[in-house]
């Protein structure tokens, strides 16, 4: 298992402390324009509040240690107001070193960020000068100029307390997630992740399960799910573990059958050549039976090993290929039975040209069987796919029983006229091909076999 920093935890902390931290600056960035809009509106009602004691002045006119003390007090260098289109200087003489000038009467919000942030980036000593209308006097406009350095120290200051309080913010916040997501979500992961690696280690151990809450959402559907995936695995497992110790039984008794039963055959080919009639007559139906024990026996040992065919892949005319099965089969092909080679002699394929031949063998050794009472036709044809060619194999016998279709291409399975194993090992040859071999359709009319080759100069390039 990972450690605590390289673990869902710690991402998920990160993760809230980045987020929380995003939202601040999303936060942070319109409230210190505001902050800065608010510092100078005092600014302008405190410059306003000045120039009343001015008017109220005899003459309007006042002591020059009266407007300086006024001025100290606002915090400014100048006082200007102008009333119903009359301006006139109340205080402090105009300063030609202005540097910004800003009028608030036709701010924008984005206007009101960017000069917030000039402010901030501000060298020392700049002087600026500001016009705003006071609060509750629509009719009058203050013209300020003073120097920008206390602001921006106050905004500074502002900005290091909205920092201060994003970081317990986001502490805070990031620990209630943790806890939160610990609870419901990470330890109930990590306790199905460290189940995982004890069923990886040790699969038969039943006392390692996983424990399934109650829980309604994602997390108990996964527990569930995965309970029933190990319970099913280990019942897999058991059964392949019995059926290991089957087969290699099965393998050694196949192979020890079969030394008997070819000792049993040279005795019959004997009681053939024999000057009795009747058992002159018997002896091949027992060279028969042996036989097909014998076969018995070399398929299951063929299919126990259960090794990856080892494929040659050539280039070859399939219809040869199709002769030479017939030729195989020549000797107990029935005289009612018609073999028709269908397969145009231009279709070449890629393949390994003796497994092929196993194959359409098998199937045409099958189709033969299945004709042998009421004959018929064994009909093979070659068609051009998307990507692939298509062998079909059809016959006019009786067809499939429904009952064997379900595990037509199973090993040993019941209701096949032979072994069992000739269809599983064909379908087993032609998906190490790429391809496969499928039942297209089958009934009183007939049965069709369909094998897929696909076209490996396509798909691989060679």
């Amino acid at each position: 298992m990972p450690g605590f920093w390289r673990g869902l935890s710690a991402r998920l902390v990160v993760l809230t402390i980045t987020f929380v931290m995003i939202a601040e600056v999303l936060i942070y960035v319109p409230s210190i324009s505001r902050f800065r809009l608010d510092y100078l509106e005092q600014k302008i009602d405190a410059a306003y509040q000045a120039t009343l004691v001015v008017q109220a002045a005899p003459d309007g006119n006042v002591a020059p240690e009266l407007a300086l003390e006024l001025l100290d007090y606002v915090g400014v260098r100048s006082i200007g107001l102008k009333m119903e289109n009359v301006s006139a200087l109340m205080l402090g003489a105009p300063d030609p070193g202005v540097d910004a000038s800003f009028d608030f009467s036709g701010e924008t919000v984005l206007g009101l960020i960017a000069d917030a942030f000039a402010t901030l980036g501000a060298p020392e000593g700049r002087v600026i000068r500001i016009s705003g209308m006071p609060q509750g006097e629509g009719d009058t406009i203050v013209d300020l100029t003073l120097e920008e350095t206390p602001l921006r120290d106050a905004m500074i200051d502002y900005s290091g307390r909205i920092l201060l309080l994003s970081l317990i913010i986001s502490f805070f916040t990031a620990a209630l997630v943790f806890l939160a997501l610990q609870r419901l979500m990470v330890r109930p992961v990590q306790r199905m992740t460290e189940n995982l690696i004890a069923f990886r280690e040790n699969p038969e151990d039943v006392t390692r399960g996983i424990e399934v809450t109650g829980r309604s959402d994602e997390i108990g559907i996964a527990q569930r799910e995965l309970a029933q995936m190990e319970h099913g695995l280990r019942e897999a497992l058991r059964q392949r573990i019995r059926l290991a110790a089957v087969g290699a039984a099965v393998s050694k008794i196949s192979h020890d059958l079969r030394n008997i039963l070819s000792t049993a055959a040279l005795v019959s080919d004997r009681l053939s050549m024999s000057d009795d009639p009747q058992v002159r007559r018997q002896a091949p139906v027992v060279l028969a039976a042996i036989d097909r024990a014998v076969k018995l026996c070399q398929d299951t040992l063929r299919f126990a090993r259960a090794e990856e065919p080892e494929l040659r892949f050539s280039r070859f005319e399939l219809a040869p290929l199709v002769d030479e099965v017939g030729e195989a089969l020549a000797d107990g092909l029935p005289a009612e039975i018609v073999w028709r080679n269908g397969v145009d002699a231009a279709v070449v394929v890629r393949a390994d040209r003796d497994q092929m031949f196993r194959v359409l063998l098998n199937l045409a050794r099958n189709a033969l069987e299945a004709m042998a009472q009421s004959g018929g036709e064994l009909r093979f044809a070659a068609s051009r796919g998307e990507g692939a060619t298509i062998v079909e194999i059809a016959d006019t016998g009786p067809g499939v029983a429904a009952r064997v279709q379900e595990h037509l291409f199973e090993a040993f399975s019941e209701g096949s006229r032979g072994t069992g194993l000739g269809l599983a090992i064909a379908r087993e040859l032609m998906r190490a091909h790429g391809g496969d071999l499928v039942l297209v359709e089958t009934g009183p009319q007939g049965t069709r076999f369909a094998v897929t080759l696909p076209d490996r100069d396509a798909t691989r390039g060679t």
